[in-house]
C-alpha cells in the first residue's frame, strides 16, 4: 500500500495549525472548523502515521517526537507546494534568507546574484546565528541560508560564497602593528577578542583547534554578541594593547584606526557558505 494513500493535503494543514496553536480549540477557531471535527481529522492523521502526534495535557498539547519529524516533513512540502504555485503563474517567488552576524556586504551581493540570476525572488532577510541555519534549513523554516563553515550539511546543497585567510587585527598603537607579518610565537600572552560560540561553534572550534595546533592558547576576551557594533568592536581594541582580534583583511580596510596584519604562515580561514535544502525548488537555483 502507498504510504501516503489517504493523507490529504488538508491533514497536513490541520496538524500543522494545531502544533502551531498548542490546542485544537484554539486552531479550530483559526481554521474555521469545528472542534471535533478537528479531533477527528488528527486522531486519523495519528492512525495513518500509526504513532502518537502530540502529548495530550490538561491546558494543552505539545508535539511528540514522532510529530515533531512529521511538522518538519509537512513544513517542508508545504512549502515547496506554495513556491511551485507561484512560480507556476509566473510571479516573483517569496525567498527567506538566513544571514549570519558580522556578514560582509559583498558577500550578500554575491549571494544575491546567484539566487536570483534564474529567478525573480522577492528575498527577506533573517538574522540568524550560523549555529542554528543549518536546522532551520532542513525543516523548512529558512529557503536559503548564508552562514560561517563548518556545519552538518547533511540534507543541504551548499555553495562558498567567501574564503579567506584570518589576520591579526590591532589598533594602530599595538605593538605588533607595525609588522609586515606575525608569527604564532609573537602571539603569546595576546588575548584574542571572541564571540559566543554558540552563534557559530563549528567555526569557532575550527579556528581554535587551529591555533592550538600552532602552539597559541588564547584566553579569549568576550566581544559583543554579533559584531555588527563596529564602534564597540574598535573600542575594544584599542583600549588594551594585549587583545587582538581575527578577521579577514576586507573586515577592517575602511578603519584607519585599525591595522591588520598577516600571519606569517598557516593561517586560519574563513569559509562563508550559501546552502539550500537538498531537492527542493531552492537547491536547483543553486545548481
Amino acid at each position: 500500500m502507498n504510504d501516503l494513500s489517504g493523507i490529504e493535503f488538508r491533514h497536513l494543514r490541520y496538524f500543522a495549525a494545531v502544533a502551531e496553536a498548542g490546542t485544537v480549540t484554539e486552531a479550530a477557531r483559526r481554521l474555521h472548523i469545528t472542534q471535533p471535527s478537528l479531533s477527528q481529522q488528527i486522531r486519523a492523521l495519528e492512525r495513518r502515521v500509526a504513532a502518537p502526534l502530540f502529548h495530550r495535557g490538561p491546558v494543552g498539547m505539545s508535539l511528540t517526537a514522532a510529530g515533531q519529524t512529521l511538522l518538519d516533513g509537512a513544513n517542508r512540502a508545504l512549502g515547496e507546494l506554495h513556491a511551485a504555485m507561484t512560480s507556476a503563474r509566473g510571479a516573483a517567488l517569496p525567498a527567506r534568507i538566513g544571514v549570519c552576524h558580522g556578514l560582509p556586504q559583498e558577500v550578500l551581493a554575491t549571494a544575491e546574484r546567484l539566487v536570483t540570476r534564474n529567478r525573480s525572488l522577492h528575498l527577506g532577510y533573517h538574522a540568524v546565528d550560523s549555529h542554528d541555519q543549518a536546522d532551520r534549513l532542513r525543516t523548512g523554516k529558512l529557503d536559503f541560508g548564508i552562514l560561517r563553515g563548518p556545519v552538518d550539511e547533511t540534507g543541504l546543497t551548499t555553495r562558498v560564497l567567501a574564503d579567506q585567510p584570518l589576520g591579526v587585527v590591532v589598533g594602530r598603537a599595538h605593538p605588533l602593528a607595525d609588522r609586515t607579518s606575525v608569527t604564532w610565537a609573537e602571539l603569546d600572552g595576546q588575548r584574542l577578542l571572541w564571540f559566543p560560540e554558540s552563534a557559530a561553534s563549528g567555526y569557532a572550534a575550527t579556528v581554535l583547534a587551529h591555533l592550538a595546533v600552532h602552539g597559541w592558547t588564547p584566553r579569549t576576551t568576550p566581544g559583543d554578541h554579533d559584531h555588527s557594533s563596529h564602534t564597540l568592536f574598535r573600542h575594544a581594541l584599542l583600549g588594551d594593547d594585549a587583545v587582538i582580534a581575527l578577521r579577514p583583511a576586507a573586515a577592517v580596510a575602511d578603519d584607519p584606526a585599525l591595522t591588520w596584519v598577516p600571519l606569517s604562515a598557516d593561517p586560519p580561514r574563513e569559509r562563508l557558505l550559501l546552502a539550500a535544502p537538498n531537492a527542493t525548488i531552492w537547491s536547483r537555483l543553486l545548481s
